[in-house]
C-alpha cells in the first residue's frame, strides 16, 4: 500500500511539474482500406463538430462505435481540410493511453 502511495505522489508531482510542455492525444489507430468523411459542422477553438458524410452507397460503419473519438487536424480557417496526426502522435497517443 505504501509503494501505490508513493507512486500516485509522484505522478501528481510530474504532472504539476510538465504541465506546460506536454501534447497528449489517446486513441486506437487503426488501418482500414475503405476512408470515412466527416463534414465540419462547427468549429470552436481546437475541436469540432461534424457528422458523417454519406459519400458511398455501400458505407460500411462496422468500425465506427458510439463515443469513438477521432483524433484530427485541421485549420479552422480550412474547415473542410482534416488530417490524421502522423506516426509519432499516433505511437505517442497509444503510450499514453496504456498508461
Amino acid at each position: 500500500m505504501n509503494t501505490l502511495l508513493r507512486l500516485a505522489d509522484w505522478l501528481k508531482s510530474r504532472r504539476r511539474r510538465d504541465v506546460g510542455n506536454r501534447t497528449v492525444g489517446v486513441g486506437t489507430v487503426r488501418k482500414v482500406k475503405r476512408q470515412v468523411f466527416i463534414e465540419v459542422v462547427a468549429v470552436s477553438g481546437e475541436t469540432f463538430i461534424g457528422k458523417l458524410a454519406r459519400c458511398d452507397a455501400d458505407l460500411d460503419l462496422s468500425v465506427l462505435r458510439p463515443g469513438l473519438v477521432v483524433l484530427v487536424a485541421f485549420d479552422p480557417a480550412a474547415r473542410e481540410e482534416l488530417s490524421l496526426p502522423d506516426d509519432v502522435l499516433a505511437v505517442h497517443a497509444a503510450w499514453v493511453a496504456a498508461l
